[in-house]
């Protein structure tokens, strides 16, 4: 038979298969594995620090190692205080150990252990690879566990004589198995005149300010702001900078623009990044340009029958 029988998902009385259901995981995520939201999986530091971690609830997508095109789907309900354990680091020297999340099958594998309960598992598990080479930062680069079905989640630097583990000794490993992205594209024509003056930060021009929808998910904001501007004969230094809300200012250009034999006219670029502040995220907000006036006898102004853009991106990133 060229197919599989039994399709993902027909139900009634057929028989579904792992291996659609894992395929399934698999095209979800494009092929990739890793966690699926910023703080999901995050190893940190015991409340009280001690000989182990914490890890994030949530959940992630681990690549099945001994077949093509299959993941494991995995998840961590609540935070988890008591599985990974790091054994203290002795006087000679100190030790780097791998903080990973392994899933055992053994229908897959022969040489994974079976379960406590072969309906309950457990087929997961939060575990500790010791003794790494120093700046490890994934499981592919040790060769005893390339064919291990994990991710790795965190890397910890124990110094030596060490017993208590704190957020200085751990690197966040994690990638987002399917980051999100949205791109608003803004587009508007000028409004005439407007001459940048001002020797302190202030709204400019008047008309290029845009109202952006924040999506709830998004870490960041990129975003780049341009027109075309006129500049008067005389020399016009000063800067720019991107403005988002009511005064959270990103992404600042400097602009010296030499003395011109007549008016000139001048492409006005802002562009920059930015960690967005909680209380913005899923929101509407305005983003708009603020500038000043520095130094030279003339200034920036706008200009007829031209046009205003916003190219606005929101990505998601670990946090």
């Amino acid at each position: 038979m060229a197919l599989d029988g039994v399709p993902w998902f027909i139900g009634g009385e057929a028989q579904h298969g792992g291996d659609a259901a894992r395929m399934l995981a698999y095209l979800a995520t494009g092929g990739r594995q890793g966690v699926a939201s910023p703080s999901d999986l995050k190893v940190s530091a015991l409340p009280v620090p001690g000989a182990g971690v914490r890890v994030a609830a949530g959940g992630a997508s681990v690549l099945v190692r001994s077949l093509p095109q299959e993941a494991y789907t995995v998840r961590n309900p609540v935070t988890d205080l008591d599985q990974v354990k790091f054994a203290a680091t002795g006087s000679a020297a100190g030790r780097s150990d791998l903080v990973i999340c392994r899933v055992d099958n053994p229908n897959l594998d022969n040489n994974a252990p079976a379960p406590a309960d072969p309906q309950k598992g457990p087929y997961t598990k939060f575990d500790v690879i010791p003794g790494v080479p120093a700046g490890t930062r994934s499981l592919l680069e040790l060769d005893q566990y390339k064919g291990l079905s994990a991710i790795a989640l965190a890397r910890v630097d124990i110094p030596k004589s060490t017993q208590t583990i704190t957020n200085a000794m751990i690197t966040d490993l994690r990638s987002l198995a399917n980051p999100r992205g949205d791109r608003q594209i803004l587009f508007g024509t000028a409004d005439p005149g407007n001459p940048l003056t001002s020797s302190t930060f202030t709204a400019w021009p008047t008309k290029n300010t845009y109202d952006i929808d924040i999506p709830s998910w998004a870490t960041h904001i990129i975003a780049r702001l341009e027109f075309m501007g006129g500049q008067t004969a005389a020399r016009a230094s000063g800067s720019l900078r991107l403005i988002l809300g009511t005064s959270t200012a990103f992404g600042e250009y400097n602009y010296n623009y030499a003395a011109q034999g007549g008016q000139a006219r001048q492409m006005v670029v802002v562009a920059g990044e930015m960690a967005l502040p909680a209380a913005l995220r899923g929101t509407t907000t305005s983003l708009r340009i603020s500038g000043l006036r520095s130094g030279g006898d003339g200034n920036l102004f706008t200009v007829d029958d031209t046009y205003y853009l916003a190219d606005v991106q929101f990505v998601e990133r670990l946090s």
